[in-house]
This record gives C-alpha cells, structure tokens and sequence, in this order.
C-alpha cells in the first residue's frame, strides 16, 4: 500500500502558511516542514524504473510472423498470406 503524498503535502503546506509568526521556533519549524515538503514532493513524483527495451529485440519481435502481411501498393492494402 502506498502512502497519499499529494495530501500528506498539502497538509504539510497548510502548516507551513499557519506558522507566520516571526519568532524563532516559527522560523525553525517552516524551514523544517519546507524540507519535509521537498521529500515529500520527492516521493509523489517518484518514477517506478522502466524496463528498456532494445531497438533490435524489438524489430526482432516486429518480424516474426504472426499473422497476414499487410503491404501498401498505389495507396490500397493488399493482404498476402
């Protein structure tokens, strides 16, 4: 189960503008909660790895046969089995 980092950021956010006062542990807590939010924002937008796949596997693939072979002649398709 993955956690819901767009509200966990928002809810971050929305401490962050409650704590406007200018003394020190104010200061302190937005310049930690700004770090907590950056992490956050890390985690949302986070990319699951790719598997890549190579151009010639891929047109490896592309060319077995696996059905009728379509071919354009003169703008119509012809299909030859």
């Amino acid at each position: 189960m993955t956690s819901d980092f767009a509200t966990v950021r928002q809810h971050l956010e929305q401490a962050f503008r409650h704590l406007d006062g200018n003394d020190e542990f104010s200061e302190r807590t937005r310049a930690a909660l700004d770090v907590l939010i950056e992490v956050v924002t890390a985690a949302e937008f986070r990319r699951v790895p790719a598997e890549i796949v190579s151009f010639e596997s891929y047109r490896a693939q592309m060319d077995r046969p696996c059905g009728p072979d379509l071919r354009r002649r003169s703008g119509e398709a012809e299909i030859l089995a």
